[in-house]
């Protein structure tokens, strides 16, 4: 189109594009087969694609939707090749998801692998950073496992999907608190006398030095059980 031909007050190639009125109809002809046809493929990948996705999976529903959009909109683009694209596509996901059962090396290589965040009620600062997820991006997502301070949990996985995998100790120790500052306070009672890493969470015993796991000079007091 010539920008001679755009003009602002043109409101029905505003509203309907070059194609004419008619071709809304099939327009929504088009998105119904595409999507009877995405939800036929969508289901055959697989129970995975219902949680969480994988780096793979999130990159062919990332096609899917290019695919899809092409022929439920584009005049010139057939049906019948949206269609053989969207089984390409499901045979590559099939393809590779059965190379993963041969290379367990090749799988961690194409999707990464799980990381151990927490250790012992001790943050993994190391792991973190190079995993790219920020102390308060991780106590947010244990809080809402109904995690209130380290020293509940003994080992916490960051799965290669994005979610946290949890092993608590049967009973609770001293351990740093992950609320907020004036939230920790009303909610949980503090150690009386021990102290640990306001960083990493480290129950060093003399805290004349630096932490022996972070560096960090600064020590509070732990938490140790809820306020009922």
């Amino acid at each position: 189109m010539n920008k001679e031909e755009i003009h602002l007050d043109d409101i029905a190639r505003i509203l309907f594009g070059n194609a004419p009125p008619d071709f809304l109809l099939e327009v929504a002809l088009r998105s119904v087969i595409m999507y009877i046809a995405l939800v036929i493929i969508v289901r055959y990948l697989g129970k995975r694609t219902n949680a969480l996705l994988t780096i793979t999976e999130r990159a062919i529903f990332i096609t899917l939707g290019a695919i899809v959009s092409q022929p439920m909109l584009g005049p010139p683009n057939g049906i019948v090749t949206g269609i053989l694209a969207l089984l390409c596509m499901l045979f590559f996901q099939r393809m590779v998801t059965l190379s993963f059962f041969k290379s367990r090396r090749w799988q961690q290589l194409v999707q990464g692998k799980e990381h151990v965040v927490v250790r012992d009620s001790v943050l993994d600062l190391k792991v973190l950073k190079q995993i790219y997820v920020t102390k308060n991006q991780l106590f947010e997502m244990m809080r809402s496992k109904d995690i209130r301070h380290l020293g509940q949990v003994k080992r916490v996985y960051f799965e290669a999907a994005g979610s946290l995998s949890i092993y608590k100790y049967p009973e609770t120790r001293p351990g740093l608190s992950i609320l907020r500052s004036h939230e920790s306070d009303e909610m949980i009672r503090k150690h009386p006398t021990e102290k640990v890493c306001n960083q990493c969470g480290n129950g060093q015993q003399n805290r004349a030095d630096k932490c022996s796991v972070c560096g960090s000079e600064k020590w509070v007091a732990p938490s140790i059980e809820y306020v009922s």
